[in-house]
């Protein structure tokens, strides 16, 4: 819980509204912790990793890039949607067209058209990559995704680009935060004013952290560690702060913050301790122990929020 005091109260029993939107982002975890990564923007058939030895792969990559509107699947689909939602001139299209037409021109001649492409935009480097990757040049694909994620943290495309760096060892996007009940409510730009004129008051830095994550996730991490500043010894804010800023290449980092926790926070906060690091262990495909978390989540505070989407989670994966 958020409360600066040593003695923290249990996790209390889910309200009727709070258990309709945690059991939402239960099915949202469930969903995401499910998928099997053919490549974040959708895919061909075969199976991309980073990790793939250095040899040509079967097939035409995938096309990434973010179009308004519903999602399509197929490259060709991609650069048909594209000219008919931005225009044939948006950079966007040109990189969607040019990956559809991999399989008649070649992973040389995609390169070319993708290399004479502003090199600035996120969409034209992480499909440079892409087809770098399916040409066989692994170590130049390596390098162009990883300045990928730099430059786009926890954007779409540097979403995509770290996926496929840690394909297949770790499941795709990032853990989710689910906060505890008792945070202030409100829109994102209620609780912005709400932090502006009460900048000292960490709980609503932990709210605008909730809001966030699923948007701009580099903002929610960023409002977690305010309120981590402001209330140093609170549990909750650690553990927001150790999810949120998952790191693929370093999830240690993470684990030696919500590991040690599990020994010294009271038994009240405990259930919270315990499901994030289920949700750390399913990210790392380390799905024994992560059930084994929330078995235990499940069996202290059934009745919870934390016990409730435990429970959920368990079912979905047929515990």
């Amino acid at each position: 819980m958020t409360q600066n005091e040593p003695d923290t109260p249990p996790i209390p029993r889910p309200g009727r509204r709070r258990l309709a939107v945690v059991l939402g982002i239960a099915a949202t975890v469930g969903v995401a912790a499910a998928l099997v990564v053919v490549m974040t923007a959708g895919g061909s058939g075969a199976e991309p990793a980073a990790s793939a030895p250095s040899k040509p792969l079967e097939g035409a990559p995938p096309a990434a890039v973010q179009l308004p509107g519903a999602r399509v699947s197929g490259n060709q689909a991609v650069c048909d949607a594209s000219r008919t939602r931005l225009g044939e001139d948006d950079v966007r299209t040109k990189v969607a067209c040019a990956m559809a037409g991999y399989g008649e021109q070649g992973a040389a001649a995609t390169i070319d058209t993708l290399d004479a492409l502003p090199q600035g935009e996120p969409v034209v480097q992480v499909n440079l990559g892409l087809v770098q990757l399916w040409a066989g040049r692994r170590s130049e694909a390596v390098t162009t995704l990883k300045a990928v994620r730099e430059d786009d943290l926890y954007g779409y495309y540097g979403t995509v680009a770290d996926n496929v760096l840690h394909f297949p060892a770790q499941r795709p996007g990032y853990p989710l935060w689910v906060p505890p009940p008792g945070l202030p409510t409100g829109t994102v730009q209620e609780l912005r004013a709400e932090a502006a004129a009460n900048p000292n008051q960490g709980q609503v830095w932990l709210a605008l952290a909730a809001k966030l994550q699923a948007s701009d996730r580099r903002q929610a991490v960023e409002d977690a560690r305010k309120a981590q500043t402001l209330l140093p010894t609170a549990v909750t804010p650690r553990i927001a702060v150790a999810v949120l800023a998952f790191d693929k290449d370093n999830p240690d980092a993470s684990f030696g913050v919500l590991g040690p926790l599990t020994t010294q926070v009271p038994d009240g906060a405990l259930p919270e301790v315990r499901f994030h690091l289920g949700m750390l262990l399913w990210w790392l495909k380390q799905d024994t122990d992560a059930l084994a978390q929330w078995r235990q989540v499940v069996q202290a505070v059934p009745e919870s929020d934390y016990g409730v989407i435990a429970a959920k989670l368990l079912q979905q994966t047929g515990q």
